[in-house]
């Protein structure tokens, strides 16, 4: 996985599991001040089967966080031990993006709620471009953008959403 972090890997799925303090003592050692690469594109295949696991450690019921920041799957977290269980090329994902020293952030409810918003407004543009067509979702989008830079939106919008503005 990385230098100075040991993590056990599963045989089968090639999946990893870093106990808890062991995780935060990689991150004490290593830093967690780099800055995100927000236009790397993920081309791993990643294995997110979406189903419950258990913790290799403790056995409790690991619960799911999405990583959110175009990332497309989620990482598992135990409640019991505080360990960390990747899907088998999560943590080259993580890496690639600097995101792998942000683990401990992701369990936040700050980093959830944007998260959430991010897969909301992903399945909100589906629906968009299924209703209006490619072209048309991107022409409206330029308009929205032009409207919010102008001081007279609210009469713009007045104007065009009228049937007839030139009848009085």
């Amino acid at each position: 996985m990385d230098d100075n972090l040991d993590a056990l890997e599963c045989p089968n799925c090639r999946g990893n599991f870093i106990a808890g303090a062991e995780y935060w003592n990689w991150v004490e050692r290593h830093g967690s001040d780099l800055s995100e690469r927000v236009h790397e594109t993920e081309s791993l295949a990643l294995a997110e089967p979406g189903l419950p696991i258990d913790c290799p450690e403790c056995r409790f019921r690991m619960v799911k966080y999405l990583v959110g920041r175009g990332l497309p799957f989620t990482i598992d977290h135990c409640h019991g031990c505080k360990g960390i269980w990747l899907d088998g090329n999560e943590w080259k994902a993580l890496k690639k993006r600097n995101l792998h020293d942000d683990l401990n952030l992701m369990f936040t409810s700050f980093w959830q709620t944007e998260a959430q918003r991010e897969t909301r407004k992903k399945k909100l543009e589906q629906i968009y471009v299924g209703r209006f067509g490619e072209d048309d979702y991107e022409e409206i989008k330029r308009i929205r953008y032009w409207l919010d830079t102008k001081t007279n939106r609210e009469e713009l919008l007045a104007f065009l959403i009228d049937k007839n503005p030139f009848e009085v």
